[in-house]
């Protein structure tokens, strides 16, 4: 009981602070806002930037008959004159019927060239729709078997001299690049909630109310109740923001007829991904708990969680870089043992290539291991830091005061 108190107190404590409440909900409004408002701005600037469209039409010119004779030119956002040769264009210009005319000339089939003669130069939508047409007369013309090789890009293998390969292609990079974004994610998330557990507990250190609660519970009970009552407050953020998020996938893919919750909950790594997520975040809040008991204040206790966040973020990069090129480099083995780094290496190894299952176990032993091996070394940190506890009662130390009240009392005497 005294645990789930300790728990109800950090947990309800936190999440109905003001500051608290302004951040999980200020901050996905914010990053909604931001790139809205700036898209909206730029928008607008380019539009004020960019000269008006001419209303008058533009001429066309085909020499290397790649235009059907039966083809309903585009007039969106000017209409298409179609002229016999480059003069009549030219006289059509200089009498200002038309604002330019474009020349596909007879030799376009070898250079791919087509020439613009205009007095002002067109816009950008102008040019836009010439050419999106063109490049549909020329589809319309080719198999849809060699539109479709083409749409479709090659699949290349990689065969080893041992027989197995491995096929790499545009789909095959959708779930390394999935499962970088979550990782990212997850480690900017962990250390926004990190912070909560090194501010609350620093504090708590400094001006030493963690000696006065101890005195009720004992040291375990304390660490149990108070981390986990702090890590349910950065989860309780998290939710939020992932369930927000999942909302608004849901309903997207929902209007435009596509099925994103099958695919993920079919994922056959899901649940070694929540694992190796889960384990690291709760390692992220233990050094942060681990910090705040050891009382690095002054900005230093931010100051080296950032630094580690850093580090990990450039594993991340070098991950994503390497280890699709080779994911079995004894570095990549290695970092996907090593708890710190293992929520970086393993899950990009597990979606490329094929991990041996004795790496997957061990990896996850260790993570786990030392989130249980984290609790015990915070209640070691509160003995050694925040009580004061006295050393054992020897016959020498008595002895040894005694002594001295006696050497007191005789320079009083004296």
């Amino acid at each position: 009981m005294r645990i789930l108190h300790i728990f109800w107190r950090e947990y309800w404590g936190n999440i109905t602070r003001p500051s608290y409440l302004l951040f999980t909900f200020g901050f996905p409004l914010f990053m909604v806002a931001l790139p809205l408002g700036g898209g909206l701005v730029l928008a607008l600037a380019l539009k004020s930037a960019m000269p008006p469209t001419d209303p008058r039409p533009v001429g066309l010119v085909d020499q290397a008959y790649v235009v059907d004779d039966a083809a309903i030119p585009p007039h969106n956002p000017v209409e298409i004159l179609f002229f016999d040769d480059v003069d009549a264009a030219k006289q059509a210009l200089s009498q200002e019927t038309i604002q330019a005319y474009y020349h596909i000339p007879a030799d376009y089939w070898e250079t791919g060239q087509v020439i613009i003669a205009y007095d002002v130069a067109p816009t950008p939508p102008i040019d836009g729709m010439i050419s999106r047409w063109i490049e549909d007369q020329i589809k319309a013309e080719v198999p849809a078997r060699i539109l479709a090789r083409v749409d479709t890009g090659p699949s290349i293998t990689h065969q080893g001299l041992t027989g197995d390969s491995a096929q790499f292609d545009a789909m095959s990079m959708i779930a390394p690049i999935a499962v970088f974004v979550v990782i990212y994610m997850s480690r900017l998330i962990s250390s926004f909630t990190a912070s909560y557990m090194f501010d609350s507990i620093t504090n708590e250190a400094e001006d030493r109310t963690l000696e006065i609660l101890i005195t009720t519970v004992t040291p375990l009970q304390f660490i149990l109740g108070k981390f986990f009552g702090l890590l349910a407050v950065g989860l309780t953020q998290i939710g939020m923001w992932f369930g927000a998020a999942a909302v608004i996938v849901v309903g997207v893919g929902y209007v435009w007829g596509i099925d994103v919750v099958s695919p993920v909950l079919t994922w056959p790594y899901l649940g070694l991904m929540v694992s190796v997520l889960v384990a690291t975040y709760l390692i992220d809040q233990i050094l942060a708990a681990a910090l705040g008991l050891k009382r690095v204040s002054g900005g230093s206790g931010h100051l080296l969680f950032n630094s580690l966040n850093a580090v990990l973020t450039i594993a991340l990069l070098y991950a994503m870089y390497f280890v699709p090129r080779n994911p079995d480099t004894p570095v990549a083995v290695a970092a996907s043992l090593f708890p710190l780094t293992a929520s970086v290496f393993l899950p990009l190894r597990v979606v490329i290539s094929e991990v041996p299952i004795w790496q997957t176990v061990l990896s996850q032993c260790l993570l786990w291991a030392s989130v249980i091996g984290g609790l015990f070394w915070l209640r070691e940190l509160l003995q050694a830091n925040l009580v004061a506890n006295a050393q054992p009662t020897t016959w020498q130390a008595i002895f040894n005061d005694r002594w001295r009240d006696l050497k007191r009392l005789a320079t009083r005497t004296k």
